[in-house]
């Protein structure tokens, strides 16, 4: 008999990254994957790969004076969701009941959600195990995405709505939005160091990486020529705006002129209206481990997978968080050791020049990068296999407790 598992994933390539490793080792032991995304690029990226991507064609959105203004900054899920939309109940309601629909179709035999708070309602509806893939500061018994400081008093709250609705089909209520991202079992793509969480059904498998097609001969010209800086901003433009295409800015500002070699990796192209200096600078659409390794620093934008690569390769990190959620885990790198961070706005182009030197040539960062990577290996984490370990045995324990 066959068997299949749902990713319901968010947006961007994060998920989307951290995913595919577990999705290849889930079709190795005969589990079909069948994916939704809310990413054309990503979708595409997934259907290119051979994995079923489903759609979700809900038409229903979000009334306008129901939403709150997109910012990069968050103090917590309830937060967050509320600039996705989920203030509005009859949004919430269909967004949640077109999710049940389309679990109702697909017939999974288990659910992986990473941010998919939906993904979570609908399978404890249907009675599907579900399995999340989170982080510290999204996971209820982990640290908060705002750890340093306390939120504001009276932010929005989704949450009120929500158990509205999990009452609704006799489902327990929750706290926060957060509660969502605890499943049946917890994977954490990541270490401790970098994502602490005390919770027994939360399982480190070590970090995730995937690579994507690289351009060989391309890379070995820059491999064999003078060393390099390795930049790479996410996606140029997101839901908080051009939060990806500033951090190229800023960095073409503070290399110009400058004897560094720096390569930017754009997976988007570089846009029309975007005038690259001549000289130093080098675009290419993506990047392998090898490219990375070899870099002596890696200037990014604090997203989880690119901060938790460049430890575990060794490379010191100059991080521009350009959301809440990636300062969370530039704070957590700096706290190691293996690079510093610079918050968006607050610098000028020759301190971003000064301290990305600073971090290059210091030794000292690189030798916290290699102690990292050390201990990691010294861990033996087991990866995606590890992931699909834990998944089926918590597959199998639910088909023996039903058939009892």
């Amino acid at each position: 008999m066959s068997r299949t598992v749902f990713f319901g994933l968010s947006g961007g390539m994060g998920p989307v990254f951290r995913s595919l490793p577990i999705a290849a080792e889930f079709r190795k032991e005969g589990i079909e994957p069948v994916f939704q995304i809310y990413s054309e690029a990503s979708a595409a990226l997934i259907n290119e790969l051979g994995f079923l991507q489903v759609e979700d064609d809900d038409p229903t959105m979000p009334m306008a004076d129901k939403l709150i203004p997109a910012s990069p900054h968050f103090y917590h899920l309830d937060h967050y969701f509320a600039q996705a939309g989920l203030l509005d109940d009859r949004f919430l309601r269909s967004w949640i009941l077109h999710r049940i629909r389309m679990l109702e179709s697909v017939k999974p035999d288990m659910v992986v959600a990473d941010m998919s708070p939906h993904s979570v309602i609908a399978a404890r509806v249907l009675g599907i195990p579900v399995v999340t893939v989170t982080q510290s500061c999204f996971h209820p018994n982990g640290k908060r995405v705002y750890a340093w400081g306390e939120p504001p008093r009276n932010l929005p709250m989704v949450t009120p709505l929500v158990n509205k609705i999990l009452t609704q089909y006799g489902l327990p209520k929750i706290a926060r939005m957060e509660d969502l991202n605890a499943g049946d079992l917890s994977i954490v793509p990541s270490i401790p160091e970098m994502d602490p969480i005390d919770d027994p059904l939360v399982k480190y498998v070590g970090p995730l990486e995937f690579s994507l097609q690289t351009n060989l001969e391309e890379e070995k010209l820059h491999l064999q020529g003078e060393p390099y800086y390795l930049v790479y901003p996410g996606r140029l433009y997101d839901s908080c705006g051009d939060s990806g295409l500033s951090l190229v800015k800023s960095v073409i500002r503070a290399f110009a002129g400058k004897p560094e070699k720096i390569i930017f990796c754009l997976s988007e192209g570089i846009p029309a209206d975007l005038e690259l200096p001549v000289g130093n600078f080098r675009v290419i659409s993506s990047f392998s481990t090898e490219l990375l390794r070899h870099a002596r620093l890696f200037i990014h934008h604090g997203g989880h997978g690119s901060c938790l690569s460049a430890m575990v390769n060794g490379v010191p990190a100059l991080i521009i968080p350009t959301h809440a959620e990636r300062q969370f885990n530039a704070r957590h790198v700096y706290q190691t050791g293996c690079g510093e961070y610079l918050l968006p706005g607050m610098f000028t182009a020759e301190h971003l020049y000064q301290l990305a030197t600073y971090v290059a040539q210091d030794p000292v960062y690189k030798q916290n990068c290699c102690e990292m990577r050390r201990r990691v290996e010294e861990q033996s984490y087991g990866g995606a296999a590890e992931a699909v370990l834990h998944s089926k045995k918590l597959l199998m324990d639910t088909i023996l407790r039903r058939s009892r």
